[in-house]
């Protein structure tokens, strides 16, 4: 019994701090986002297609329209 008391002290002790920063950092918010971020797929493009995308930019034409 002495040893269950000590450990179930040590147990309060180790997660009465860790709970608060969970509330304090709102991780029940952020780690669902965080997890679908993660998990998320990355597209594929067919081969076709790999030479005309430039990834993040835009492509300006001699004129200074957008192509």
């Amino acid at each position: 019994m002495q040893i269950f008391l000590g450990y179930f002290v040590w147990g309060l002790m180790l997660a009465a701090p860790l709970w608060w920063l969970s509330w304090r950092f709102r991780l029940r918010y952020w780690l669902p986002r965080l997890r679908s971020r993660l998990l998320r797929r990355t597209l594929h493009l067919p081969s076709q297609l790999q030479p005309l995308v430039i990834r993040g930019k835009r492509r300006h034409g001699g004129r200074g329209g957008v192509l």
